[in-house]
C-alpha cells in the first residue's frame, strides 16, 4: 500500500490520502483513532520535494521524528512519509503532529508490559469531503537535496483534510487563509462552517 508509483505521484497521494482518511483507523491497544489530517512528503529525481526527511527505511513502516511521526512512503528510487497530522478518538480531536504523537503514545502500555499493539487497520468507509491545501509549517529545503524549484514545493498541495469544523480553532491555525485559498465559496463555507467576511 505504502509503495508508490513514482510516475504518478500526486495521484498517489489522493489514493492514499482517500484510504487513510476515509478507511483506516490507527490502533493504540484498545484505542481506535481515525485520521483527520495527513501531510504528504516524497523526494525522487522527478520529484524533487527537498522538505522530505530523508531516510534509508522500506515502505509503510512508522517514522518516529522531531516534528511527530510519519508512515513511510518508498518508490523505486524515491522515498518519503505521510506526516500524521490530526485524529480523532471518542470526539476528541487532536491537531498538530507532536501534539498528536503524545496523544497517541498515551494508550501505550505500562513500562513494565512488554506487549504493545500499535498499526492500521481497516473500518466502515466514511461520505466526507476531503479538502486539500498547502502543507503547515515548512522550512527551509534541505540542503542535501538538490531542488531547482523549492518555492513550487512550498506551495504544493499535499495536506488532505477531513471534519475540520471539529478542530479546535486554538490547535488548527490558519483555518481562514486555507479557506480563502480554495477561491470557492460553497468549499469555504463547507470547510469553517461559516462565511469568510470579504
Amino acid at each position: 500500500m505504502f509503495q508508490i508509483n513514482e510516475e504518478k505521484i500526486e495521484k498517489e497521494f489522493v489514493r492514499l490520502a482517500e484510504s487513510i482518511l476515509l478507511e483506516k483507523q490507527l490502533i493504540v491497544n484498545e484505542a481506535r483513532f481515525n485520521f483527520t489530517e495527513i501531510e504528504f512528503y516524497f523526494y525522487s529525481k522527478t520529484h524533487k520535494d527537498a522538505f522530505t526527511h530523508e531516510h534509508k527505511m522500506e515502505a509503510g513502516k512508522w517514522r518516529f521524528h522531531n516534528q511527530g511521526f510519519d508512515i513511510t512512503l518508498r518508490g523505486e528510487n524515491g522515498f518519503g512519509g505521510i506526516l500524521i497530522r490530526g485524529v480523532e478518538f471518542a470526539g476528541k480531536f487532536t491537531n498538530g503532529p507532536r501534539r498528536v504523537l503524545f496523544e497517541v503514545m498515551q494508550y501505550l502500555n505500562g513500562v513494565t508490559e512488554v506487549e504493545n499493539k500499535i498499526g492500521i487497520t481497516d473500518k466502515k468507509k466514511e461520505n466526507q469531503t476531503i479538502f486539500k491545501t498547502f502543507r503547515h509549517g515548512l522550512n527551509e529545503p534541505s540542503t542535501n537535496l538538490p531542488c531547482d524549484n523549492p518555492d513550487d514545493f512550498k506551495n504544493a498541495k499535499y495536506r488532505f483534510i477531513i471534519k475540520p469544523q471539529s478542530f479546535d480553532r486554538k490547535q488548527f491555525t490558519g483555518s481562514e487563509i486555507i479557506a480563502k485559498d480554495f477561491k470557492n465559496n460553497d468549499l469555504s463555507k463547507e470547510f469553517l462552517g461559516y462565511e469568510i467576511k470579504q
